[in-house]
């Protein structure tokens, strides 16, 4: 089975000869690089990002002629990422010495160098989803009306998997891609439906929103990278959007913010984000039989939602508690609000549709032989804090197009200094719901 040339473990995954370089430390990591015999070929560069994406050959080589003692050096900084038989990559040694060498010649700097990660959702590798448990079918319903009103109505883009064109959803959406529209078929897999329930989710909160879809996660594993994450967020910048609802997230070893995302999420400062706090909850003792549980502790921060940047909205049962698959605030102090997650209705596939695995090791979306059939145009629930994202984004900017202000208005209000009241949504929609946790 191919592993699509990315290093895989417990804690994160990432492109095994990629790394992504900002401009202004290309002389320098390319001068250590070169040192070694590692050959540097620049594949993409974004101007409004202000980095570089290289790809490296000879790493291999280059990483047997560093310090034998590195490998323990780099183990003992990343102390709990290493599973037993777990070693660092050829990668991890050659950031590492990187950043030790220049550090010790020039008094602690370390130049802006990291690795293109994987990031995932629904099952993807290493686990963390964007929903819990088979999508099922659910009776029809009417998505609430939009307003007659003729203002300018909030643009929310959707980081996604490309959107399903469900007639109910019609004249609500536009695609940022010639890539984000799916083809119809006679029979899917699920995760595919992943992008219309999500923004159906959101839609049922603010009618009135208009969503841009972004195709960032592959339909077939399921992933998308640091690198293309970023450059989309960055691009929407011409797409005059007020909100991204990012329902994806990964892991770092280190627990730092991956540097992609992090100079995406600094300069897209102007439209607020909201992102899926992550499924790695760990309460077994409310979890139906049988669930698969993540293979990521309750306690790690979950990228982009742990950004300072970002709205990070944990899922919450029907009783109020967090769901049995949603880390609870005090194991992820970077929780903001939490909103519902179990069982939400939305929109989705119609058909027969197949369920997906995940093979843990080999990071692959396996089709299995559960099924359900979705009568047309197709509904459905679901669990996940991809759903708590899309919910509480949606409640959001209903409120900000309600009360005539920007959407970063009502967060700044919600989140900020002077906390305002929860979000509602019109009367034809469900109660928001959306409880805040934390204010700064």
């Amino acid at each position: 089975m191919a592993d699509y040339n990315v290093v895989r473990r417990r804690i994160e995954a990432f492109f095994r000869d990629q790394i992504i370089i900002d401009p202004k430390d290309v002389r320098l990591v390319g001068g250590e690089l070169t040192a070694l015999g590692i050959e540097q070929k620049r594949v993409a560069s974004d101007r409004r990002l202000g980095l570089d994406l290289f790809e490296l050959d000879g790493l291999a080589q280059g990483a047997g002629k560093l310090d034998p003692g590195l490998r323990e050096r780099v183990k003992a900084a990343a102390v709990g990422a290493y599973e037993d038989g777990e070693e660092p990559s050829d990668l991890d040694l050659l950031l590492f010495h990187v950043r030790e060498k220049s550090a010790a010649e020039h008094a602690g700097y370390r130049p802006v160098v990291a690795k293109n990660r994987v990031y995932e959702n629904i099952e993807g590798s290493p686990y963390s989803g964007g929903s819990v448990g088979d999508v099922r079918p659910a009776p029809a319903f009417d998505l609430p009306a939009r307003s007659a009103s003729t203002r300018r109505r909030p643009r929310i883009g959707v980081f996604d998997t490309p959107m399903h064109a469900h007639r109910k959803f019609a004249g609500r959406y536009v695609l940022a891609g010639d890539d984000a529209l799916l083809d119809d078929r006679p029979e899917w897999v699920s995760f595919s439906g992943h992008a219309i329930f999500v923004a159906s989710v959101a839609a049922r909160q603010a009618p009135d929103a208009e969503f841009v879809v972004y195709p960032v996660l592959d339909e077939e594993r399921l992933t998308t990278n640091s690198w293309k994450l970023a450059t989309a967020m960055a691009g929407a910048l011409d797409d005059d959007l007020d909100m991204m609802i990012i329902a994806l997230g990964g892991a770092t070893a280190d627990g730092r913010e991956p540097v992609a995302l992090a100079r995406a999420c600094e300069r897209t400062a102007g439209i607020v984000k909201v992102a899926a706090l992550g499924n790695n909850g760990q309460n077994m003792a409310e979890a139906p039989e049988g669930t698969q549980f993540s293979e990521l502790p309750a306690n790690i921060p979950m990228w982009p939602a742990a950004s300072s940047t970002v709205i990070a909205v944990g899922a919450r049962s029907a009783h109020g508690s967090p769901a049995f698959f949603s880390p609870t605030p005090d194991e992820a102090p970077w929780t903001d609000c939490t909103a519902p997650g179990v069982n939400l209705r939305g929109l989705f596939l119609p058909g027969q549709v197949w369920m997906a695995d995940l093979d843990v090791l080999k990071g692959v979306a396996q089709v299995t032989d559960r099924s359900a059939c979705f009568a047309p145009p197709g509904y459905a629930t679901w669990s996940g804090s991809s759903f708590s994202a899309a919910y509480a984004g949606g409640a959001i900017a209903q409120q900000a197009y309600t009360k005539g202000i920007s959407v970063l208005e009502v967060a700044d209000g919600l989140f900020g200094e002077d906390p305002g009241k929860t979000p509602n949504t019109d009367e034809s929609a469900p109660p928001a719901g959306v409880e805040i946790v934390r204010v700064t």
